[in-house]
């Protein structure tokens, strides 16, 4: 197999694929798996070599190679790996010794990074984004702890240059001369280093053409990381019944009026977003991306209002996600679509640990990306099930195209993959069941999934926290 055309696949799969998300799942299955083998033997090579987290497992499991799928299945980590620091040394601010952490994971090198004089979460993450490719993602600390995940730039925008191919194409067609420049609606906060949220500037870059006037969010303001941090903390106290003992940044509580006048202004800002969707924004053609419940919350009070059909019907509108503890009705599509007023509805599945969005065909089922490859793990034991049939168990992924941290994650959800039967919709790749459960809802145990649910919950929790506090 001709090494350029392995790396292209591996680098660059919208070249390789000329831009058609069409021709990205018609490849047939033999010869895709046989580019993904070789395309994971050199990654894993790569990856080895320079992440260091990943070399010192490998070589407790005495891998120096992989060659089959399951090969390289012992050496996905789990999504506590992304917050194995000891979380001291963020309430002790010694960034310095985080970086160090943080470069057991990544091969971007960090040692230019000064950590001199840093004195929270949010001005170390901004000094890790301008002194190095990375763009760090968090996630919300729902368990205890958040996530740190580092991200990279040129991956961040070659992602969201992938989203504009599968929401402005359609399976089956050749691809449009030109994708539009839309406005772009995003029911949320404005700014963070949430992993949703990092997205933002990405959004402005691909579908507004940096036109600022064209970016509709649901609040003006930035979601504080450090306050993020300090509801982790809180959740974590609570369970130990240790309250009491929690130390509040003096830097953090000067802010104090600030976080309650935020949370104070939320009704006149729905309010005001709600009115600049259906009449500044009414009949044109708009991206819009939100989870399940945040999308039908918004087409239900607008439907109770007696507005529908907002958009023009070609509009992109995408949601995901899961319904997070919400009970929709069984119609809830049909409502989103009556409001928006909209063709269809885009569905998607992924997880911030990899790149890909997996895009739902018109059966309703997900379609693997090419340069992912999909697991299915025995969720007692981890071990990967049979690569045919039908298998239920843990989604694992290992995604081709990461190269700023290790590709091979395993996550919370349970799915299931269609690995033999071909798909109604006429692609080829292989697909999973539109019904995904993570463990957690199962078990009833926090979530630290890093999504945009959770994000009003934990802000509040730590306001309301410090609304108690003197000072």
């Amino acid at each position: 197999m001709a090494a350029r055309t392995v790396d292209l696949f591996r680098n660059d799969p919208i070249a390789f694929f000329e831009g058609s998300i069409t021709n990205m799942h018609v490849i047939p299955r033999q010869e895709l798996e046989a580019l993904q083998r070789e395309a994971m033997r050199r990654r894993f090579a790569e990856h080895r070599e320079s992440i260091e987290m990943l070399r010192n497992l490998a070589d407790r499991l005495d891998v120096k190679e992989v060659r089959e799928f399951d090969d390289v299945a012992p050496l996905f980590f789990p999504h506590t790996a992304y917050k194995s620091y000891p979380p001291a040394l963020l309430d002790r601010k010694r960034f310095d010794l985080m970086t160090k952490w943080l470069q057991k994971l990544t091969p971007v090198d960090l040692s230019g990074i000064d950590c001199t004089g840093c004195d929270s979460i949010e001005e170390w993450i901004d000094r890790l984004d301008a002194g190095s490719a990375l763009r760090v993602i968090t996630s919300s600390g729902t368990t205890g702890t958040i996530s740190i995940i580092p991200k990279d730039k040129a991956g961040g925008y070659y992602g969201m240059r992938l989203w504009r191919l599968f929401l402005f194409q359609r399976f089956g067609e050749p691809p449009p001369a030109e994708e539009p420049i839309v406005d772009v609606i995003w029911p949320n906060y404005a700014d963070g280093k949430l992993g949703h949220l990092r997205m933002v500037g990405l959004l402005k870059r691909e579908f507004t053409g940096n036109d600022e006037s064209k970016f509709h969010a649901l609040y003006d303001q930035a979601i504080n990381t450090d306050l993020l941090f300090l509801a982790s903390k809180l959740r974590a106290a609570a369970s130990r019944g240790e309250l009491d003992r929690i130390r509040i940044d003096p830097k953090l509580l000067a802010r104090k009026d600030e976080f309650v006048a935020m949370e104070a202004r939320r009704p006149q800002e729905m309010q005001a977003f709600f009115e600049r969707m259906t009449s500044q924004l009414r009949g044109k053609r708009v991206f819009m991306t939100g989870t399940y419940a945040i999308m039908y919350e918004i087409a239900k009070s607008g439907l109770e209002r007696g507005v529908k059909n907002v958009f023009a019907k070609d509009s992109a509108i995408l949601t995901g996600g899961g319904t997070k503890g919400f009970v929709l009705p069984p119609n809830y599509m049909e409502v989103i679509k009556d409001f928006f007023g909209v063709d269809r509805i885009q569905e998607g599945y992924g997880m911030s640990e990899i790149s890909a969005f997996h895009w739902a065909c018109d059966e309703g089922r997900y379609h693997v990306q090419p340069w992912v490859i999909p697991y299915v793990l025995d969720p007692v034991t981890s071990q990967p099930l049979p690569r045919r049939g039908v298998q239920t168990g843990r989604a694992a992924f290992y995604d081709l195209l990461l190269e700023s941290h290790w590709g091979g994650s395993i996550s919370g959800d349970e799915i299931t993959i269609d690995y033999t039967t071909p798909c109604r919709c006429g692609l080829a790749s292989v697909h999973i069941a539109h019904d995904i459960m993570r463990f957690s809802e199962k078990q009833g145990a926090p979530d630290d999934r890093i999504t945009c649910n959770a994000t009003q919950e934990v802000h509040d929790e730590a306001v309301n926290f410090l609304k108690e506090v003197e000072g």
